[in-house]
């Protein structure tokens, strides 16, 4: 089922001379990933460090205003969330939580800058207030990792960021409440049996860490090699069940979590390659990389992320982790908003008669997620201002690409859109 993205028109974006003079966030002067280890009682864990850099000003809040096909993404969740949200209700009702005002607790996993999941957070607290009265606390949890853009989650939160959508704490609501978590989701984030209410979108497909390197392509989901693909299905798969079961430990009885993550679906179709595009957005970056780059640094230049099946994704409910039930699970195509806007002369759209413009308006959406691992993959004996350079004539050229042939590229977008609940006992 192929599900067309809301009309969200997105806004002009800066010239590749203005984004060239934005660096990324937390980069070290090696822009070489560390490994950060967590031990719990609870759970341990070993985890690259940077392989997933915030890129943009901090504070600008670059991430959703570049990724607006994110928005779409989360819309088509909404239905999904609603129905949870009902779940989770009818569940403080039969357990007296609602009568008691207890805390209703709302967790977005994942977040980045907050924006792209704002409206349905903006929904779902205007939705618990209307279900359960004026008296229930509210607190709206915001989880990422310790090196994400926390100023513009702050500034977008509170109504200081310009340009941003409403916020939930705009009412002045004073029994609504604003947190973040900067621990990462591999870890434990929240007292077990606290969260009503989980998200968490277009995050969760980030590995611990990359399993080995690609022969072939610099995403398993474009690779030939059958090692290099069990290597990274494996890795998906453990560490898929232990971000779950950190989840279901945080979850109440009768918790509900609401999952959308990258998929690769039935007919091939994921991130940047859809049946309706003459190219595939991670094989032209594979492109376009060989001509820059040496052997060596190909090969050592890998997504640490796995778009999982439909099967991949609900494998461990039900069954290695007994006590989170399936709901409703399916996969959707979401169509790329920049490329919608061009070719079907959608209406207030800048760059209509301008290719590009377009280009240059689209290409960021492609990078805000993806710089920092090819930074990462570039020889440290190659001084920080050259690596810098190298990715960013990438981007260039991928630029010119699209302003060439505007009809064969986007960024279509492929999901799991998963909904689980804890049953109550």
């Amino acid at each position: 089922e192929l599900t067309r993205c809301v009309e969200h028109t997105p806004r002009k974006r800066p010239t590749m001379a203005q984004r060239q003079l934005q660096r990324p966030m937390s980069t070290s002067s090696s822009g070489a990933p560390s490994l950060r280890k967590f031990s719990t009682s609870a759970a341990a864990v070993t985890e690259d460090d940077g392989k997933h850099t915030p890129y943009g000003e901090d504070g600008s809040g670059f991430y959703s205003e570049a990724t607006k096909g994110c928005y779409d993404v989360i819309a088509n969740a909404k239905p999904m969330v609603i129905e949870a949200l009902d779940r989770a209700l009818a569940a403080r009702r039969a357990t007296g939580a609602a009568a008691q005002n207890a805390v209703f607790t709302v967790a977005d996993f994942g977040t980045a800058d907050a924006g792209t999941s704002m409206p349905l957070m903006r929904d779902v607290v205007q939705a618990i207030r209307a279900a359960e009265g004026p008296m229930t606390p509210i607190v709206v949890a915001y989880e990422d990792q310790t090196e994400n853009d926390w100023n513009s989650v702050f500034r977008r939160v509170h109504g200081i960021l310009q340009g941003a959508d409403a916020s939930f704490m705009d009412a002045g609501d004073p029994r609504v409440f604003a947190h973040a978590v900067g621990t990462s989701f591999y870890q434990p984030c929240f007292p077990a049996g606290t969260l009503d209410l989980a998200f968490s979108a277009t995050a969760m497909h980030w590995l611990s860490t990359a399993p080995g390197s690609i022969p072939d392509a610099l995403h398993s989901a474009c690779t030939q090699d059958a090692a290099a693909l069990a290597a990274y299905e494996a890795q998906a798969a453990r560490d898929w069940q232990h971000i779950m079961e950190q989840r279901e430990k945080e979850l109440k009885a009768g918790g509900q979590i609401v999952l959308v993550n990258f998929a690769k679906d039935e007919d091939g179709q994921f991130l940047g390659r859809s049946v309706r595009m003459e190219e595939s957005m991670h094989h032209t970056f594979s492109d376009i990389w060989k001509e820059l780059v040496t052997p060596e640094e190909f090969l050592a230049t890998n997504f640490p992320n796995q778009y999982r099946s439909l099967e991949a994704t609900v494998a461990p409910f039900g069954t290695a982790i007994p006590s989170l039930q399936v709901v409703h699970a399916k996969t959707e195509l979401v169509e790329c908003p920049f490329y919608n806007s061009f070719n079907q002369k959608r209406d207030g759209y800048e760059f209509l008669n301008d290719p590009a413009g377009h280009a240059a308006n689209y290409v960021p959406t492609t990078r805000t997620w993806s710089n920092s691992t090819f930074l990462a993959g570039l020889s440290k004996t190659r001084p920080l201002r050259e690596r810098q350079a190298l990715v960013d004539e990438l981007f260039a050229r991928y630029e010119a690409r699209v302003a060439t042939q505007p009809g064969h590229h986007a960024m279509d977008y492929t999901h799991a859109y998963v909904h689980c609940e804890k049953p109550l006992p």
